[in-house]
């Protein structure tokens, strides 16, 4: 039986090769090539595969190999609607309660999305986006919300980078000026701004997928 540091050892490697956009939707692994790269054997290897899966990342196929899946435009859709929501439910305890995010944490995200940025780290740069909006949506101080934001954020990310790779004639980046443009709003206590950026932001997130047929 293969050991769980070696196991996981090798998922996070997979993982992040496909968090990463190195191995693209369309790609097949091979489980003897993996092994070699990790230099262990196939064992911790198709554990990891296993939990890939699961995860709904990859799938595999006989005597063929593991097939890097293509991610779902209308599970795309569908989480950006649900975090749209937690955005609108945030605004209105924010407008109700008069309660101010964490504007320490946010600016660390801004700042560490912008430094991204200027090392064309496009995975990190998305990472540190979705961090201020999940630091921004902590005001519900709502638990269940949270976790479920944290379970789509690697969902996010992966379309978001796919999307990078292979659009790179369209413009990237945007996610900096919503949240500075946020930020400048939320220490300013622009509600009303907020709520206008969060709409224009979200409209055209959503013209665009629908545009490109993709994320």
């Amino acid at each position: 039986m293969a050991s769980v540091s070696l196991i996981q050892t090798a998922y996070e490697y997979i993982h992040r090769q496909i968090m990463l956009g190195e191995f693209m939707p369309g790609t097949l692994l091979s489980e003897n090539e993996l092994a070699d790269s990790l230099n262990m054997s196939r064992t911790p290897v198709r554990s990891a595969i296993t939990q890939l899966e699961h995860d709904g990342l990859v799938v595999s196929l006989k005597n063929r190999g593991v097939l890097v899946k293509e991610p779902s435009l209308k599970e795309a859709m569908d989480i950006m609607e649900i975090l749209f929501a937690f955005q609108q439910l945030a605004l209105e305890h924010i407008e109700t309660h008069g309660e101010v995010p964490d504007l320490k944490k946010l600016k660390e995200c801004l700042d560490l999305q912008l430094e991204a940025t200027g090392r064309d780290a496009y995975y990190l740069y998305v990472k540190y986006t979705l961090q201020f909006a999940y630091y921004f949506i902590s005001i519900l101080n709502n638990s269940a919300m949270l976790k479920m934001m944290e379970l789509y954020i690697d969902k996010i990310v992966l379309y978001a980078t796919i999307n990078f790779k292979i659009t790179p004639h369209e413009p990237h980046y945007s996610g900096n000026r919503v949240n500075q443009a946020i930020y400048d709003a939320i220490a300013a206590k622009d509600w009303t701004e907020i709520r206008r950026i969060v709409k224009t932001s979200h409209d055209h997130n959503r013209e665009r997928m629908i545009r490109l047929g993709r994320i």
